[in-house]
């Protein structure tokens, strides 16, 4: 599905970071949704010659930015998937993750040295490792907790946000995603300093519901909601946003063993 969803997005004129694991592939995607503005995003699978062949691949199929995968070195216990007895198809088969258990800064080094295409680091989640991605010359940061599954009890992307923005000073452009499902959260993480805001789950909905037509009207939506948020705040645009716009609010439900079970029915158990 993602060639409808890099077209969709195509057409609202939002950008598309398209994942190695998705389908139908880097160059299919390209030559499907050829207007579309294209990042790629790698989980490595392989030795730095086979990070250098994806890179240049992605180059030669006009995709603006590449997207290095940080934060995966081991998959993580995902309970929900294992109570569904819901295995992915990529875990059924050897798939190079040593690779990426192995992943070095000597390889992004290698991006940057023999690639001119602007390199994205996904997954950074404290202010250090931003620094150090600064100082290989790392022209984006992309925070993020890959959607709370991996690290168990890490913190969220909008809590850590604030704190790589700080560390940063402007020397890279600054991602974020993690639980976005409202125009309302796209405007608090533009305000708390982010440059460009990733959605996942709403893009999986929508794909479903519509096709590559439910990927542009999510986006309309999104882009209404946005536009009122910013109406109600007596701003015309996100650069009259910051932090001052930010306070802290208790949670409106108290987490308990089963927040992560949302769809069980745990009084009786029932399986």
């Amino acid at each position: 599905g993602a060639a409808s969803v890099a077209r969709g997005a195509g057409t609202f004129g939002a950008a598309h970071l398209l994942s190695s694991v998705s389908e139908p592939g880097l160059e299919k995607t390209a030559e499907m949704a050829p207007d579309a503005l294209r990042l790629y995003q790698l989980y490595v699978r392989g030795d730095d010659a086979f990070v250098a062949d994806v890179v240049s691949r992605a180059e030669k199929n006009a995709y603006a930015a590449f997207c290095l995968t940080v934060d995966t070195a081991h998959y993580s216990r995902r309970e929900r998937d294992i109570a569904k007895r819901y295995v992915r198809e990529s875990r059924l088969r050897a798939t190079g993750g040593d690779f990426q258990k192995g992943l070095e800064w000597r390889t992004v080094k290698m991006v940057k040295d023999k690639f001119k295409i602007p390199l994205i680091l996904k997954g950074i989640a404290t202010a250090e490792d931003a620094l150090i991605a600064v100082d290989h010359g790392v022209e984006w940061i992309y925070v993020s907790n890959h959607g709370g599954r991996q690290l168990d009890h890490g913190r969220g992307a909008m809590h850590v946000l604030p704190e790589i923005v700080e560390a940063v000073k402007g020397r890279a452009k600054i991602m974020v995603d993690g639980g976005i499902c409202r125009g309302t959260d796209i405007v608090k993480a533009i305000a708390a300093g982010a440059d460009l805001v990733g959605i996942g789950r709403l893009q999986c909905w929508a794909l479903a519901a519509a096709g590559e037509a439910g990927i542009t009207r999510m986006l309309e939506l999104l882009e209404d909601e946005v536009l009122r948020c910013l109406g109600l705040l007596g701003a015309t645009s996100f650069a009259e946003v910051d932090k001052s716009c930010l306070h802290p609010a208790t949670a409106t439900n108290a987490p308990s063993v089963f927040s992560a079970f949302p769809l069980f029915d745990h009084e009786p158990y029932r399986y």
